[in-house]
């Protein structure tokens, strides 16, 4: 059940009961006066001018309970309205990461994408690589293990895990278990799609021409 409707159930719950509440409260007196003003079995306290004094008094605590009551209820509603706006607020700054394979001419890196809206520090990553279900150590990832990966937020960072490569089938993925904020782990699969950017080809080119120079 959401928020809002929790919130207009508990309203129609709460109405009912203020009315039996006060219903009663308005009820009361007038049972009280019907016994004092007819034939009395026992002894009454006071006379009609000590009971007439008696009605103000009694309609100001009426008065003053049932402001309680409101202000009680609008209490209790702008506590979970906080509560909600504490959570939302926690959920958007919560440190998260996601990890995508990708491939320019040949070279094959991970992207890591920070999504949330806080830094990410202290990124540690490590990992498996599987073709058709099966461990394959045609990655060395053992290097990305030597990194701590500071990204910034909605910030993008880029690593290279191999120089030359053809592309990759749906049946090779990644295991990539994450570590970051010195508290945070997630393990993600990351499947070998073939994505061809172009704003990573205009960003990256010049370092593809040096790389290639390099295996040449």
């Amino acid at each position: 059940m959401s928020e809002e409707n929790k919130k207009k159930t508990s309203e129609r719950n709460y109405w009912p009961w203020l009315l039996f509440f006060l219903f009663w409260l308005l009820l009361f007196p007038y049972i009280l006066n019907n016994l004092i003003s007819g034939e009395s079995y026992w002894e009454v306290v006071g006379g009609p001018k000590e009971w007439l004094a008696f009605w103000p008094s009694y309609l100001s605590a009426l008065a003053s309970t049932v402001m309680i009551a409101h202000t009680a209820k609008a209490l209790n509603n702008n506590k979970s309205q906080l509560d909600e706006l504490k959570r939302q607020w926690d959920e958007e700054h919560k440190p998260d990461v996601s990890v995508s394979y990708s491939m320019i001419d040949h070279v094959a890196y991970l992207r890591l994408v920070n999504t949330s809206k806080s830094e990410i520090y202290n990124l540690r990553i490590s990992g498996e690589f599987y073709v058709n279900e099966k461990k394959n150590n045609y990655f060395d990832l053992s290097i990305l293990e030597q990194f701590n990966i500071n990204i910034e937020s909605h910030g993008i960072r880029n690593i290279i895990i191999h120089p030359k490569i053809e592309p990759l089938s749906h049946d090779c993925y990644f295991i990539l278990k994450l570590r970051y904020n010195n508290t945070i782990e997630k393990e993600v699969k990351v499947y070998c799609n073939y994505i061809y950017s172009i704003g990573d080809d205009i960003i990256w080119s010049k370092m593809f021409d040096a790389i290639n120079k390099i295996t040449k």
